[in-house]
């Protein structure tokens, strides 16, 4: 007999834990999230009590945790185009955040990509070569956005011109990381079946995507004033086009995801859509769907293969290259568009934050086949450590700013 209500009880009394001591230490609740996820799953419960985790883990109750965690991953695709939403930036400063967010691909994808070719035969023999030596870039280069938001608030404001440059980078980044991501599963796809089938999936695509952002999204916003639905109705139909969204991309060989995506720049800004969808559906999906969604990835991480010291190594270059890549790439982009070294740090620091975009594509690239057991579990680790350290180097960075500023002040006393 399945027990699935009672897995998804102990996955959310979990998180719930964990979450809360991940906000004590000033960390984001996906963090905590993530490694409850990992504390239930083969890496630690199976490892001490293999007989709770055969019960746990059982294949019927996990099935139900992913279908719940696909849920809630499409209600975190609804969200994301609301985190875009008064930048309030001039036009220099949109050129300033593209040349941010294109150097700071630039370095980390291409570093990504040697460390992944590099790499493959150690933790993905089995994996296609291309497929996963440009999602290895990917995943060097992308950004969270949702978690970035939150950091920003706590940092500076969304007021600030630092927090301001790195959310609008972090946009562009988004932009290419899904780009990429589709590029990769028709990688992906060309290796089972026909190079021309698979162009003709990403042709479907691209005319959805047209015919989503430059027919449906345009009409709609033209036909705005009516308003004789209800907010429930709104909100249902909303809904409902997001699920179906989400199911097209399936059927053509993409992640649900990528649906969800599309179909949420069609109606965020319409009809006071982000308030009505917060309090019908976004607070249930906070509280019961996204958590799901986090500790189902960390519960796929298996520590069995970090016996092998090799993969430690690994873990570590991929650290050191994503980081190196990120914030120095961000950082060179902000110098050259005028900014002071220390708020261009700032930058690199805030752009090499990943979470919940990172999860959302290490997912997708394992359900595809473009990641090992071994791989995926390098890439979580590495997201759940680049998204801990933002924190403290950010209150590092902002102690130094003060100093930098008090020692200057003084100077200047003395000097009057």
């Amino acid at each position: 007999m399945s027990n699935w209500i009672a897995v998804i009880c102990l996955i959310l009394l979990a998180c719930a834990i964990c979450g809360r001591v991940a906000a004590m230490f000033g960390q984001s609740r996906v963090v905590g999230e993530v490694i409850a996820g990992v504390l239930l799953g083969p890496a630690v419960l199976g490892a001490g009590f293999p007989t709770v985790s055969s019960v746990v883990l059982a294949p019927d109750s996990m099935e139900v945790v992913r279908a719940l965690g696909e849920l809630g991953l499409i209600i975190l695709m609804v969200e994301v185009p609301w985190h875009t939403n008064g930048c309030g930036l001039r036009q220099g400063e949109r050129r300033a955040s593209f040349l941010i967010a294109a150097l700071g691909i630039a370095l980390s994808f291409t570093l990504g990509c040697l460390i992944g070719g590099w790499s493959k035969a150690s933790i993905a023999p089995a994996e296609p070569y291309w497929s996963y030596v440009v999602f290895s870039g990917i995943a060097m280069s992308v950004t969270a956005l949702p978690v970035l938001v939150r950091i920003i608030q706590e940092h500076r404001g969304m007021d600030g011109p630092v927090g301001k440059l790195a959310l609008s980078a972090a946009v562009h980044t988004d932009v290419f990381a899904w780009c990429a991501l589709a590029l990769v599963l028709t990688l992906q796809l060309g290796g089972a079946a026909s190079i021309f089938e698979s162009l003709l999936r990403l042709a479907g695509l691209a005319v959805y995507a047209a015919m989503t952002l430059l027919v449906l999204r345009p009409w709609l916003k033209k036909h705005t004033r009516i308003t004789f639905l209800g907010e429930r109705s709104r909100v249902t139909i909303a809904l409902l086009y997001c699920l179906a969204s989400a199911q097209l991309t399936a059927m053509l060989g993409f992640h649900e995801a990528i649906g969800a995506l599309m179909a949420a720049y069609v109606f965020h800004d319409y009809c006071s859509m982000e308030q009505a969808w917060r309090r019908w559906i976004g607070r249930f999906g906070h509280l019961f769907l996204t958590p799901i969604f986090f500790a189902g990835s960390g519960i796929q991480v298996s520590l069995n293969s970090f016996s092998e010291p090799s993969l430690w190594l690994w873990l570590l270059m991929y650290l050191l290259a994503g980081t190196l890549g990120k914030v120095l790439g961000s950082y060179t982009g902000a110098r050259l568009s005028g900014l002071t070294p220390i708020h261009s740090l700032e930058v690199g620091v805030l752009m090499n934050t990943k979470g919940l975009v990172e999860l959302v594509i290490l997912g997708v690239g394992l359900q595809a086949g473009v990641l090992s057991e071994s791989s995926y579990s390098i890439f979580l680790l590495l997201a759940i450590v680049s998204t801990i350290l933002t924190n403290p180097l950010m209150a590092l960075l902002g102690w130094w700013a003060y100093r930098n500023a008090s020692v200057c002040k003084d100077s200047t006393k003395i000097g009057v």
